[in-house]
């Protein structure tokens, strides 16, 4: 009896080892049946936030500056805070504000400060001579209606936020010189097909290479689950799945694609570098050169807009201007001029509340949880007491990813319409020759003094007033320009002690021989906009240091190079920290961009409330779906 018992377990573990995807649906089967025992076992489960109900239609837009500023621009009093807070969130970028209308929505009492006068982030938007202009959030993807993630932004600001599609081709690559008049083009279309079949025809030699990139896109697409699965459930158990090499099996897109560099995939499908330059081209926007990108995060970041790119109506900062109304609906605020230089710990070692410097004296505000949008690094290596930092896991995790780079930005305004400029609702990627890393690495090599006279090898063009409807009813003969480019930090430190826009003639010279050779670069691609520059600005490192609160001006908080997705690190960038009351939201939390801040709010969110709020989420996506689907049926 004995024996057999023992042969029968013996060929058990033999067919589990034979087999190892038994093995995996096994664990899962485990991480199932304990996630549910910690349900019901543990805190109750907080407020599910999502509901059909809050969804309004969309309105007329608010144009009225004054009348927006007194949303976006409410300046911190003592008297505003609101009593018994459940939650104070430092920063008000997308992570910061989605997190708290999430908690507002589940009955928790919140308050988010800002550091800036304007509330908002990388959504916020500034005026200038009449003249307005986005500082961050350029083009978003999946915002069609059926998508999830708009499902999740309608619930954030209300459905009061409109999302035009940009233009069929809403990316240009453009490779060459263009003070040689040597410009090759080729435009990303709103259909996956359709970019692979143009492809093709441009370059008929390298079917074969761009079937298999495709191929691999495919298979990398969900990438990001392993990552965020370690990020949610327990560490031990996160730790035990990556020990036991369970994670490559179970997640096949994690384990293989972070691993695998965008280099080494393109290098194993073409030998054409132009090819390789087009299939790269939108490095730009996670801010890491190819070989040391995870080929699973670009394709999840290129694949984002293949069913179209999206603006937003009224400019990035209408996200903002909703999203705090909803937190102000739930008895919440949001208060600016407002920069923590402390979290608060209790003698117990617990995140109790923040500390603000307002004047000659410091304000302390208390709440049951702290919560931090402002950053990884600014968090450990600023906001919390050194002793107890340096205690924490993640601490030892920021200087081994690094920070992310950092830009600068050329601000245009233009007189005439997108008509009489020749500029659509479309951005421009342009290099000047197709080694992207080599000319990354030549230019960052330059010194201070050499870049005025450098051509600027990598530029992203966008033309905000194009992408938005409602910019031409109350701007009817003006356009505006941003050009943007990579930039180093080190290039503009000299001036770092200097105050905004009192930095001195040399530091405004530099900035301004850099842009205004973007600037000429720029009207070779674009040639009717010679002649019609009325406005020109230029923001550095320094700039994005000052209104975003990042120390060396960095714009995608935590590098997105390959340590930033290893499973190591994945496990400790988690929303609930080591350190107890303390919890973290946004891109560094997830990825860069829109998407990825709100992800990492929704996560930050389910942590606090004890509730898998992506499992709501997809609840009211099918209800949704359901509700139309019947309104069909009955015309």
């Amino acid at each position: 009896m004995n024996t057999g018992v023992l042969a029968f377990v013996g060929r058990a573990i033999q067919y589990l080892v034979d087999n190892p995807y038994i093995l995996g649906i096994l664990f899962l089967l485990y991480v199932f049946i304990f996630l549910l025992s910690v349900l019901f076992s543990g805190p109750r489960p907080g407020r599910n936030p999502f509901s059909v109900k809050n969804v309004k239609p969309v309105q007329e837009l608010i144009t009225d500056q004054k009348s927006r500023d007194q949303i976006l621009k409410q300046r911190f009093k003592n008297h505003k805070v609101p009593k018994n807070l459940d939650v104070v969130i430092i920063g008000s970028g997308i992570g910061g504000l989605s997190v708290g209308v999430l908690l507002a929505r589940a009955g928790k009492k919140v308050l988010v400060l800002e550091q800036h006068d304007q509330a908002g982030g990388c959504c916020h938007t500034f005026h200038d001579k009449g003249f307005e202009f986005d500082t961050g959030i350029h083009y978003i993807g999946k915002m069609d209606p059926s998508f999830e993630n708009r499902v999740l932004m309608d619930q954030l600001t209300g459905g009061r936020v409109e999302y035009p599609l940009m233009d069929e081709a809403y990316d240009i690559v453009a490779i060459g010189d263009p003070m040689k008049g040597k410009v090759s083009k080729f435009p990303f279309v709103s259909n996956k097909e359709k970019i692979k079949e143009n492809l093709i025809t441009r370059f008929p030699k390298e079917k074969e290479g761009i079937e298999k990139f495709f191929k691999l896109l495919k298979e990398a697409r969900h990438f990001f689950t392993g990552c965020v699965v370690l990020k949610v459930i327990p560490k031990w158990l996160a730790k035990l799945l990556v020990s036991t090499g369970l994670i490559n099996i179970i997640f096949k897109a994690y384990g293989k694609f972070g691993k695998l560099s965008l280099k080494d995939v393109l290098d194993s499908v073409t030998d054409d570098e132009e090819l390789k330059a087009t299939l790269a081209y939108i490095f730009g926007d996670y801010g890491v050169v190819p070989s040391k990108t995870p080929f699973g995060l670009h394709s999840v970041i290129l694949g984002h807009y293949f069913s179209g790119a999206h603006y937003i109506r009224g400019g990035p900062s209408e996200l903002a201007f909703q999203m705090i109304q909803v937190i102000e609906e739930k008895d919440g605020r949001v208060l600016v001029n407002a920069p923590v230089s402390e979290i608060l710990m209790s003698e117990k070692g617990r995140a109790v509340g923040v500390k603000l410097r307002k004047g000659d004296s410091d304000v302390e505000i208390f709440a049951k949880h702290v919560v931090s949008d402002a950053g990884v690094a600014n968090t450990f290596f600023h906001l919390l007491p050194k002793e107890v930092a340096t205690k924490s896991s993640i601490y030892p995790m920021i200087n081994k990813v690094g920070e992310s780079v950092s830009f600068l930005t050329v601000f245009v305004g233009l007189n005439g319409s997108k008509e009489d400029l020749g500029i659509q609702a479309h951005n421009c990627w342009h290099f000047t020759r197709p080694d992207l890393e080599q000319l990354y690495d030549e230019y960052s090599a330059l010194s201070t003094e050499e870049l005025p006279n450098h051509d600027v090898p990598m530029m992203f063009i966008s033309f905000p007033s194009a992408k938005d409807p409602s910019w031409h009813e109350t701007n009817p003969d003006k356009s505006t320009c941003l050009i943007i480019t990579w930039s180093h930090y080190k290039w503009f430190q000299d001036w770092e002690n200097g105050r905004v826009k009192h930095r001195g003639e040399d530091y405004e010279s530099i900035k301004t021989a850099i842009g205004k050779r973007m600037l000429q670069q720029c009207i070779k691609l674009y040639p009717k906009m010679e002649g019609k520059v009325e406005y020109f600005d230029v923001g550095t490192p320094l700039s994005n240091k000052y209104y975003l609160g990042f120390q060396h001006g960095e714009m995608y908080g935590l590098d997105h190079n390959m340590a930033r997705f290893l499973p190591q690190t994945s496990i400790q960038l988690r929303p609930k920290t080591d350190i107890p009351g303390l919890y973290l939201t946004g891109q560094d939390v997830m990825s860069v961009g829109l998407a990825g801040g709100l992800y990492g709010g929704l996560l930050c969110a389910s942590a606090l409330l004890n509730r898998n709020l992506y499992n709501d989420l997809q609840a009211l996506q099918k209800e949704l779906k359901k509700s139309e689907d019947t309104e069909k049926k009955q015309k």
